[in-house]
């Protein structure tokens, strides 16, 4: 008997079973203290611990979570479990919970007497109450704990203008808008764009982007300069869709892009600018990703330089998930008369389901071929 007991030892010792596949059977919090040597697992924050058995954090994000220097004194469950009792009465689920202290771990060592219960009442007063109270939370946790949340929410909400749900729907997108200093970072881009002729709604627009605010005024000036060097009129609704394509450039990196692509598609100036006025977008590409889809264009889709300017969107697609294997596909039905000659930027504009319909589909039974080489053409198991 003591044979089969040494045997059946055997098979859960360090040398018969692996440590780490063993590992991968315990839960996370057991796993961690498993992958720990005993030496070490006193080292082990206690937060970290927390944050695996109370809100299902995995090991590693609960260990880069509790480093902060907020939880240094932090030695019970007693301050961040009275964090997520308040979270919950404040009507947030566990899931939510979960993403806002993963977003914020910093908001779990708040003292909810003298800060969190304040602030929410204070925000409960500005009309920031019930559902709308939980999504603003969800959008940035910080808001908890900043002294200016309210003054920040009620500017942008009077310049939206749109009531509740559209200021709302804006902080999903970008929480962090109300972090931003007021009469020092807000202000003076209202003013600048709206030299430029912006509406409140696009200037909000563009606001949502975190380069507009991390860049100087200076630098933002260049970049609306640029744009209309490149002869789009401030009255175009391209011309704002076209700063959001390049708002974290600086004008003398988009001024080297440009001569780049003027270079390498050989283009003139007039056709440089057409380009871009019809796609701005590329000059957020990169030098590689534009020489390579240049040369596919001239090399195997046999297409004119100034065919290529007058169809510039064909330079932002994905050469291995859209051009190549589109290209491919047309290739085949062109050679087999079932289609004639076909414009490549009229094929990539479309989506993949209207694609599929539209030039695989139907032609099943004449080139039963067509699903497996554009199969093979997306894994790149074709040659170009």
């Amino acid at each position: 008997m003591s044979f089969f007991l040494a045997k059946r030892f055997s098979l859960f010792s360090p040398s018969s079973f692996h440590h780490q596949q063993l590992s991968l059977l315990l839960p996370p919090l057991l796993r961690l203290s498993f992958s720990t040597q005993p030496s070490e697992q006193a080292d082990i924050p206690f937060l970290a611990k927390y944050l695996i058995s109370s809100l299902g954090f995995s090991p590693d994000k609960a260990l880069k979570c509790s480093t902060d220097s907020a939880f240094t004194t932090v030695k019970s469950s007693d301050q961040p479990e009275s964090v997520v009792r308040f979270l919950k009465e404040t009507g947030l689920s566990d899931d939510q919970i979960k993403n806002v202290v993963s977003f914020y771990p910093r908001l779990l060592a708040s003292n909810v007497e003298t800060i969190l219960k304040p602030k929410v009442r204070e925000l409960m007063d500005g009309g920031f109450s019930g559902e709308l109270l939980v999504q603003l939370i969800r959008s940035n946790p910080k808001a908890l704990v900043s002294k200016h949340t309210l003054s920040r929410l009620l500017f942008w909400r009077d310049f939206v203008g749109k009531g509740d749900q559209a200021l709302l729907k804006i902080l999903l997108r970008n929480g962090w808008l109300i972090q931003y200093d007021l009469d020092k970072y807000v202000a003076p881009r209202i003013n600048l764009f709206k030299e430029y002729g912006l509406s409140n709604p696009n200037i909000v627009r563009v606001l949502e982007h975190g380069h507009t605010m991390s860049r100087s005024l200076d630098s933002l000036k260049e970049t609306l300069m640029f744009i209309e060097e490149l002869g789009i009129p401030r009255e175009s609704g391209k011309f704002f869709s076209t700063f959001n394509a390049l708002c974290r450039y600086s004008k003398e990196k988009l001024k080297r892009k440009a001569e780049f692509i003027k270079t390498t598609c050989g283009w003139s100036q007039e056709e440089l600018c057409s380009a871009l006025t019809r796609a701005p977008s590329v000059l957020a590409s990169s030098e590689n990703k534009i020489k390579s889809t240049m040369d596919f264009l001239i090399q195997q889709a046999k297409l004119e330089p100034g065919s290529i300017a007058s169809q510039p969107l064909l330079l932002t697609y994905s050469l291995e998930k859209r051009l190549v294997p589109r290209h491919h596909v047309l290739g085949i039905l062109v050679a087999k008369g079932l289609e004639k000659s076909c414009n490549l930027s009229t094929v990539c504009i479309l989506t993949e389901k209207t694609f599929l319909e539209k030039y695989i589909e139907p032609y099943k039974k004449e080139a039963p071929e067509l699903v497996e080489a554009y199969s093979a053409a997306l894994s790149q198991n074709i040659s170009v």
